[in-house]
């Protein structure tokens, strides 16, 4: 099973108007294009949304593998792999991005007359992505750089990365992401048939500069944008390469780029890490089996989940026949720790008696320290 991560453009609607004279179409494609209406936008206008829908019927899809880069990249992405696909339709903060993902998901079955072999396919709105404003590229190359290691769950053999849709502006960085990652990435060019793979090549990567500036690197993630008077002046200079600057009320700041996002999503890869307080990581520390449970249990994503269950309001992640509970919750894809118990009573009575709501979180937010402890090998 191949997860083919696509990202989607608004060539479904193009294509479309090359072989159609349809003014109605046109009407509503140019209003959305020209006013720059954002996805959440494309709910406030369902006659518009529905004058281009309705063009997109299955006889329309019928013999017509060359109905959108993403329907014909993938059928050429299927000859070549010759596996079943899980497709993550990656789109744009836009309507028509939007739009033309939840079109494609809808027909993408008819194809399997064409050899296409799905096994689902889900869509994954990037936040922010668009080409307008440059700060806001900036934060939606971060989610969109963020939602692919999600997607990969840290296990990059079974992922394939399909740039034929979507912005052009997206493609050196994801061309990087698929390098550091030796992910395999494809695309096809305009009105060609050829499927081209950009070849893996041999990166060296200077790994002790985030061994280094972990810290630091994580308080920059935790606060998504921060002052530089904030941050070690030596890490400003031997990092300025993973960052951008940005001037928020006289004030320098800076966050992540989109290098910094690949590279430091990559060094997490090894690591689980998380916020807690002093007092808790003394609990943590001083007891084996809690540690044991945050390297090789808690600190994978799809065993949390499957652990955590919902109390009183609090996320608890529940180890089973046993009375170890882990008491947390995240914050823009930051884990928080704020409790962990090895007695069923003690546990029971601060379930039981704790409130937990935004300012009990921002406060532990405020209190609390990075730390990390390594991956257990899967």
């Amino acid at each position: 099973m191949k997860k083919i991560i696509t990202t989607v453009g608004t060539s479904l609607f193009e294509n479309y108007q090359k072989k159609h004279i349809d003014t109605a179409f046109e009407s509503a494609y140019n209003f959305f294009k020209n006013n720059e209406i954002s996805a959440k936008g494309l709910d406030n206008q369902e006659l518009r949304k529905k004058g281009l829908i309705d063009k997109f019927n299955s006889n329309y899809f019928k013999n017509n593998p060359d109905a959108s880069a993403e329907i014909k990249s993938l059928i050429k992405l299927q000859e070549e792999l010759k596996e079943d696909f899980d497709i993550y339709l990656l789109h744009s903060d836009t309507a028509l991005g939007r739009l033309a993902a939840e079109i494609i998901k809808d027909n993408i079955s008819l194809y399997e007359e064409y050899g296409l072999k799905i096994s689902r396919v889900d869509i994954h709105p990037i936040e922010n992505l668009q080409i307008q404003n440059r700060q806001k590229f900036i934060q939606g190359m971060q989610e969109l750089i963020n939602k692919i290691y999600k997607i990969s769950q840290n296990y990059w053999g079974n992922v394939v990365i399909n740039i034929t849709g979507g912005y052009k502006a997206t493609i050196p960085y994801l061309t990087i992401l698929a390098q550091v990652n030796q992910c395999p990435i494809y695309y096809i060019f305009e009105n060609k048939d050829a499927l081209i793979q950009i070849p893996n090549i041999p990166i060296d990567i200077n790994w002790k500069l985030f061994e280094d500036y972990w810290k630091s690197f994580s308080l920059i993630e935790k606060s998504n944008v921060i002052k530089e008077s904030d941050l070690p002046e030596k890490f400003l200079k031997d990092c300025r390469a993973f960052l951008e600057s940005e001037d928020i009320d006289n004030e320098h700041c800076c966050v992540l780029n989109p290098l910094g996002e690949i590279l430091w999503n990559k060094y997490k890869e090894k690591y689980f890490v998380f916020y807690t307080t002093d007092d808790i990581y003394e609990k943590i520390k001083n007891h084996k089996e809690i540690q044991r449970i945050f390297e090789s249990k808690f600190s994978n994503p799809q065993k949390r989940g499957s652990k955590t269950q919902i109390k009183n309001n609090h996320y608890v992640y529940d180890d089973g026949n046993n009375p170890y509970r882990i008491f947390y919750f995240e914050e823009k894809d930051v884990i928080y720790v704020y409790e962990v118990f090895a007695n069923h009573d003690d546990y029971s009575k601060y379930l039981n008696d704790t409130l937990i709501d935004q300012k009990f979180k921002q406060e532990f937010m405020n209190n609390s320290k990075c730390l990390k402890y390594p991956k257990e090998v899967q």
